[in-house]
């Protein structure tokens, strides 16, 4: 498969998780999230409010920059990892900042988050370590 088909997909995908639901049984999405008043005035709950915004940024950002003759605003690396950066700050970095142990982060991650989340995940990884060359 052509990396412009590819990337495209992938765009496409990171950009529709951004709107599935975030938790296994709930049905608020990252775009609910990003709308709700803030958790307090901590770096935590400012992180955990917009990093959420990287997700549909850099897809939209990989959609143009395919659709635009391969030329991206930044270079393409910067926009492919990116959402894998923040998904790992937003699962397993926040937590830590708040005291969890990581054997704790593992099981929640585990268990309560939903389509959403692995979505995200699974785009940016493939986004992250898949360089097709042309």
């Amino acid at each position: 498969m052509n990396r412009k088909i590819l990337t495209i997909i992938l765009a496409v995908l990171l950009i529709a998780s951004f709107f599935l639901p975030l938790g296994a049984t709930g049905s608020t999405s990252a775009f609910d999230v990003v709308q709700l008043p803030s958790f307090g005035n901590s770096i935590e709950a400012i992180l955990m409010k917009y990093l959420w915004l990287v997700m549909p940024l850099s897809g939209i950002m990989l959609l143009i920059g395919a659709l635009n003759k391969e030329t991206y605003f930044l270079g393409r690396g910067l926009w492919a990892m990116l959402p894998l950066l923040a998904l790992l700050m937003l699962l397993i970095g926040i937590p830590m900042m708040q005291g969890a142990a990581i054997g704790d982060i593992f099981k929640m991650i585990t268990k309560t988050y939903g389509v959403g989340v692995w979505v995200a995940l699974a785009t940016s990884l493939v986004l992250a370590i898949y360089w097709p060359r042309r």
